[in-house]
């Protein structure tokens, strides 16, 4: 079966969904309903592409679609790992000049309005310049001297080049969806250990189990914590189901 992950950086909430094991666009869609989206990141699955379609259309029209640099990147490192083609280091060493540029942001604290400053400067730019080149030379290079790792990873590219570099309108849009990846993994190693969950009530209640947890942990609280306090609450006779969730019960910060 399938599950869906969402992850909100601003209001720091995580939310797996599942809709009978579906992978179709029309659980996103439906997901999402109304909602007002100033940005939505994905990587290049087909279903997300539909997403980005719709983005272009009157009701997310005031929306920008991301796609993830890091799943760029991966595409990279397996053209040179598994692919052995060695002109991936110019586009390896490029998408790592970013990154970095990013770790630098955070270890200096600096406010969304000066990221987004730095990252519309000339450092960035020359790296984009520097791929952009590099992508429209390896294009136009006989297909023959490439393996299929780089042919794909030079297409992922090309195909989401805009979405892919989205992040430098905002210094609030991530340049990745890394916090969706951690917040997965979790999920993903217990679906490997158990194999599955028994019904499609099961995958529902493992669904609204890991959504708290990894709320939880993206807050820095401990989940101990929260469960002790929320069994309390319930133990209590405390109904009023809003104030259990993550947000908004009294929690202590995990040091």
């Amino acid at each position: 079966c399938y599950m869906w992950v969402l992850v909100n950086k601003a209001e720091r909430l995580v939310i797996f969904f599942y809709e009978d094991g579906s992978r179709g666009r029309d659980v996103l869609t439906n997901f999402l309903g109304d909602a007002e989206l100033k940005a939505l990141m994905s990587d290049g699955y087909n279903a997300y592409v539909f997403i980005g379609d719709e983005l272009k259309t009157h009701r997310y029209k005031d929306t920008d679609h991301q796609v993830c640099l890091a799943h760029v990147r991966a595409k990279f490192v397996k053209a040179r790992m598994e692919g052995g083609d060695k002109r991936a280091d110019v586009f390896l060493g490029n998408i790592n000049r970013l990154f970095r540029f990013e770790r630098e942001y955070d270890r200096e604290m600096i406010t969304d309005g000066e990221r987004t400053r730095r990252r519309q400067g000339l450092p960035t730019m020359e790296a984009m310049i520097n791929l952009r080149a590099n992508l429209l030379q390896e294009l136009k290079s006989e297909e023959e001297q490439k393996s299929c790792y780089m042919r794909e990873a030079l297409n992922y590219l090309h195909k989401f080049w805009n979405e892919a570099f989205t992040y430098i309108k905002d210094g609030r849009y991530p340049i990745s969806n890394n916090l969706a990846e951690r917040a997965v993994r979790p999920f993903t190693t217990k679906r490997k250990n158990s194999l599955h969950f028994g019904s499609d009530e099961g995958a529902e209640i493992a669904a609204v189990y890991h959504s708290i947890i990894s709320t939880v942990k993206l807050q820095g609280r401990s989940a101990w914590d929260y469960l002790g306090k929320f069994f309390t609450g319930i133990f209590n006779g405390c109904r009023d189901f809003l104030s259990l969730t993550p947000q908004n019960i009294d929690l202590a910060v995990c040091q």
